[in-house]
């Protein structure tokens, strides 16, 4: 008989058997889950975690093409070209061992380098010090390539392909440097560039870089000085970039995507290449005439010059010489092609520049550096135009005025004030004590102004001095501009008003650069219309098109009478006319030349001893009288009656001043006028259309 009851028990029995499995099953699967999940998490956390966040992607800088610069006929000055370099690039086997060894081979081979540069620019975490490998950090990250030479001859190129195998992580590709006209054209005033790195080191911090580092390569060549670095942001560009996918090891998978940079825009300078050259080459053949045979010039090493278009402001030329050959930046100099340099790098037309004591080196060049004269020297007669306007202008004297020279001035108690070599010049005028170049008679104005604002003097004469550009800024587009010295301030709180007034009048208390002397006279030539220094006429694309004029700009103007103007440029105009001070020097010119000789007296002190100050602590020294100098310095502008050029020359420990800087501004303007014409413009199309509109290309 069929019993349900049981067969419905089995069958119950049945279900809760294979549900018993079933849980033990979903039980062993959870544990199994719980306990890999738990090792995953614990054992192998830290590794999966990395694993995990392995691939990534990263934006990697292409450093932008940087602009030509032109002059302002299109000639090429500087570029950016092809260069074959020995890079670096780490690999996951290197070791601090493997880096030693690789540098030590590669001393051997890129000539002109070192173990200790090497090693800082491959940046992988060690520098050698005194023979040892010390841990640094790293400046960069380390996928990053390094540069390490640039311009590789031949035979560096063929040693590094043939010894490949040896020499892992170090490849040659073809990579953009800046390229310098060979002829060295305003090489101050162009400037150079270094790396960015450098830039921004402890030792150069410029503030601009500062805030850029988002911005730049560490490698990246950036402008450092003169127009290379007053107009980074136009020579340029803008960086592009590529995508890549890395992993943990930051090893490259592959590229993603890439945004190709923006080539910097062009420039187009105010310099004349020719009258640029053509004065720089007068000066490297005048001056050691002028030393052999200059009264007072036996150290007539240096010489600055600049030549500012009167209407427009437009800087011509612009010499600080000695000049030097700026591809020494390419690699970065070493300390010997440093120190062969150092006393050529400076911008004598702007700021303080060394006298040039070469071959002497080290302490030995450091004493003789204090026996000289720099770049900025007393203004000497130079500073006459600017004295009489003064006292025409506060009523001292009379555009009529007659005078006596009593051929020594007597002022104060018993200072006395003589006119060159003690000359007495008879009855003077305005006009003919500048062509005389009258101490006594710019004393007798100094004196005068003195009495009239006693203490207050001082700071009208600055006010009155800074309207032609003397003593403060011209607003050059040039970094690190020195606004001179105006010694007389110092002298006005010692010594009184008076003393300071008349030792003002005729240029022993004023120092200024030779471009401050420039802009001074054009300003005369302006009849008080101060213009702005101008070195770039215009930026422009890679395709030729004008991206930003520049346009004259008069910064300030001094208004006075007509009268009194043309009495101080007539006045300056007889200096070059017959019985003048600089007469011989424009014999036989086409054209009137209006000038002002200077012949300042310098006294040069010298470090005597050192003691130590006992009520600071701190050391301190003494100084002594080692020698007294005379600088020659000029000013002029040509025209007379239709100022078109001036020009200002200064030569330290020149002697006189129409003799040194006189001879070398004659230079200028026959090189202007040979050129580009003190009368009407003359053509001139030196480059092609493709050079001006393109220059030469990187591959």
């Amino acid at each position: 008989m069929y019993n349900h009851e049981e067969k419905g028990n089995h069958r119950v029995k049945q279900v809760f058997n294979r549900l018993n499995v079933l849980l033990v099953l979903v039980f062993l699967i959870f544990a199994l889950v719980i306990f890999r999940l738990s090792y995953v998490q614990i054992v192998k956390g830290e590794q999966y975690s990395q694993e995990a966040t392995a691939k990534s992607d990263i934006r990697i800088p292409i450093p932008a093409l940087r602009g030509n610069i032109y002059d302002r006929f299109g000639n090429l000055i500087v570029h950016s070209s092809g260069s074959f370099t020995a890079i670096f690039e780490h690999k996951d086997y290197m070791t601090k061992e493997y880096y030693l060894e690789l540098v030590t081979k590669l001393e051997k081979v890129l000539k002109g380098t070192t173990k200790e540069d090497l090693l800082k620019k491959m940046d992988v975490g060690y520098e050698l010090k005194n023979g040892k490998l010390e841990r640094v950090p790293r400046q960069t990250s380390k996928f990053l390539e390094r540069d390490l030479k640039h311009d590789l001859s031949q035979q560096e190129i063929a040693y590094l392909a043939e010894h490949r195998s040896e020499l892992g992580g170090i490849t040659v590709a073809t990579k953009p440097i800046r390229k310098y006209d060979p002829k060295q054209v305003a090489v101050q005033a162009i400037g150079y560039v270094r790396p960015f790195n450098v830039a921004v080191s402890d030792s150069s911090k410029i503030k601009f870089y500062m805030d850029q580092k988002d911005f730049y390569l560490p490698t990246q060549t950036v402008g450092f000085d003169g127009i290379e670095r007053s107009y980074e942001k136009d020579l340029r560009g803008e960086n592009g970039y590529r995508v890549y996918q890395v992993a943990a090891n930051q090893t490259i998978l592959q590229e993603i995507s890439e945004m190709p940079p923006k080539q910097g825009n062009n420039l187009y300078l105010t310099i004349d290449e020719r009258v640029q050259l053509e004065t720089r080459d007068f000066i490297k053949n005048f001056l050691p005439k002028l030393r052999a045979t200059g009264k007072n010039a036996s150290n007539a090493k240096n010489a600055y010059a600049v030549a500012m278009e009167v209407k427009t402001g437009k800087i011509v030329a612009m010499v600080s010489y000695p000049e030097y050959d700026p591809t020494i930046w390419t690699n970065g100099p070493d300390k010997n092609t440093y120190y062969a340099n150092m006393y050529s790098i400076t911008n004598g037309t702007i700021r303080e520049a060394t006298h040039d004591v070469r071959p002497k080196t080290g302490k030995d060049a450091e004493k003789e550096a204090q026996k000289h004269p720099g770049s900025i020297v007393p203004t000497g007669s130079a500073i006459k135009p600017a004295t009489v306007l003064l006292g025409l202008s506060e009523g001292l004297i009379t555009p009529y005025d007659y005078w006596p020279d009593p051929g020594v001035y007597v002022y104060g108690r018993s200072d006395k004030v003589r006119n060159d070599s003690g000359h007495n010049y008879g009855m003077l005028t305005p006009q003919i004590a500048l062509q005389k170049s009258s101490n006594t008679y710019m004393a007798r104005i100094g004196e005068a102004f003195s009495k009239k604002y006693h203490k207050k003097s001082a700071a009208i004469l600055q006010n009155y001095l800074h309207s032609f550009g003397l003593g403060t800024s011209t607003g050059v587009d040039l970094p690190g501009e020195n606004t001179g010295n105006e010694d007389y301030i110092n002298m006005n709180k010692e010594y009184g008003s008076l003393a300071a007034m008349v030792q003002a009048s005729f240029g022993q208390q004023e120092r200024y650069t030779a471009m401050q002397l420039a802009q001074y006279v054009a300003t005369v030539a302006n009849k008080g219309a101060r213009m702005k220094p101008q070195l770039v006429d215009r930026v422009v694309d890679k395709n030729n098109k004008v991206v930003r004029p520049y346009k004259p700009e008069i910064l300030s103007t001094l208004k006075e009478p007509d009268l009194y103007w043309r009495t101080v440029q007539q006045g300056m105009g007889l200096v070059t006319s017959p019985g003048g001070t600089a007469s011989g020097i424009f014999s036989g010119f086409p054209y009137k030349v209006a000038a002002k000789t200077g012949t300042s007296q310098q006294d040069i002190y010298i470090e005597a001893d050192k003691y130590i100050d006992k009520k600071t602590g701190k050391e301190k020294s003494h100084w002594k009288k080692y020698n007294a100098v005379n600088n020659g310095v000029f000013i002029s502008f040509a025209p007379l009656d239709n100022p078109k050029l001036a020009v200002a020359v200064i030569v330290p420990e020149g002697g006189y001043g129409a003799s040194s800087a006189g001879a070398i501004a004659r230079a200028v303007y026959d090189s202007y006028d040979k050129h580009i014409g003190l009368g009407a413009d003359k053509p001139y199309a030196p480059a092609t259309p493709a050079q001006q509109t393109a220059g030469p290309k990187t591959h």
